[in-house]
């Protein structure tokens, strides 16, 4: 067996701020936590709600499958994990506040493969990645995501009109993308109008209607101009919605939204796992092929507007978001 694994914040000069995660049990599990990143600056016991999310999550899957009566049910194991969120929220006296302001929240999204006999369970809640045998990848794609991508798409050459500068771009998108169209123009010090937000407010809709047809208008249209903060935490584990997406976040996960496969263990020779801080998989296993594949995604479209659309991009310090790979060959 060879195991390799690699993990960097968004920010490298900040590495405990990463709000990653890894899982390594060898012959048993192997996992990757995403923490949601936070959405009003709340902590828990001096970290940010996504990073104590992902620690949470880490910290009860190893206890849950580290015991001999391990589970093997992927189902029992994500009600396991939601419970550990639970306590965490008690033991912080915020279960109510949590169950009324959805960006209170600890979430994290989470992949993880389970071997156990002669079988091979893939398991995802959340839009983390597994590849198997270099070549079968299993995800979740959030249709949502793409449209708050693609508000930030259609922002960013409006913005362009107005600076020249790409710090500035970046913020200025990213703001439109977190808040929405609808927040006041005075939000943007001058550099973008109402009538550039009017603007930008039609050619996301209209690019999102033409991308995916099959979604209503309204709900187009409530993301586009309530942006994350505002309109995305009503579809997290909602199945009343073609937009509901899972998250572990410490009330019920449906079971309609979690992903578990299985495959025989015998047909597979190398499992590899990532966060979504990767926009491209690498050609071949390990990290130094995936570092090679992220670096040319830098390349060839760091603002992430262009070929990997993204609700945010990088910058010259910062990286778009945090980024792990675990590489497991049998």
């Amino acid at each position: 067996m060879l195991i390799e694994a690699f993990s960097e914040a968004k920010d490298p000069s900040k590495p405990h701020t990463n709000e990653d995660r890894l899982v390594i049990l060898p012959g048993r599990a192997y996992a990757v936590i995403d923490g949601v990143t936070d959405r009003l600056g709340t902590r828990y016991s001096g970290m940010l709600s996504g990073q104590y999310a992902a620690t949470i999550v880490k910290g009860a899957l190893e206890h849950l499958l580290s015991a001999p009566d391990a589970p093997s049910d992927g189902l029992a194991i994500v009600r396991a994990l939601t419970d550990a969120i639970t306590k965490a929220y008690q033991a912080h006296n915020m279960f109510e506040k949590a169950q009324t302001d959805l960006n209170v929240r600890l979430s994290a999204a989470l992949a993880l493969v389970l071997v156990h006999g002669s079988s091979l369970d893939v398991i995802l809640v959340g839009d983390s990645g597994v590849r198997l045998n270099g070549t079968h990848i299993l995800r979740m794609e959030k249709d949502l995501d793409l449209i708050t991508s693609t508000l930030r798409r259609e922002a960013w050459p409006v913005i362009g009109e107005r600076t020249q500068d790409r710090l500035v771009q970046e913020q200025m998108s990213r703001r439109i993308t977190w808040h929405g169209t609808r927040q006041p123009a005075d939000a943007f010090e001058g550099l973008l109008t109402a009538d550039d937000m009017s603007r930008i407010e039609g050619l996301a809709i209209r690019a999102n209607q033409a991308a995916l047809p099959h979604v209503p208008l309204e709900l187009i249209t409530h993301l586009v101009t309530g942006g994350i903060v505002n309109a995305q935490g009503g579809y997290q584990n909602s199945t009343s919605t073609i937009l509901g997406y899972p998250c572990l976040d410490g009330f019920p996960v449906p079971e309609s939204l979690i992903r578990i496969e299985r495959f025989a263990l015998d047909d597979i020779q190398t499992v590899e796992i990532y966060s979504d801080g990767y926009f491209k998989p690498g050609d071949t296993f390990g990290v130094a092929s995936w570092e090679e594949a992220f670096a040319e995604a830098e390349r060839e479209d760091p603002a992430k507007v262009v070929l990997y659309p993204s609700p945010k991009g990088s910058t010259a310090s910062n990286w778009a978001d945090d980024r792990t790979y675990l590489g497991v060959r049998l």
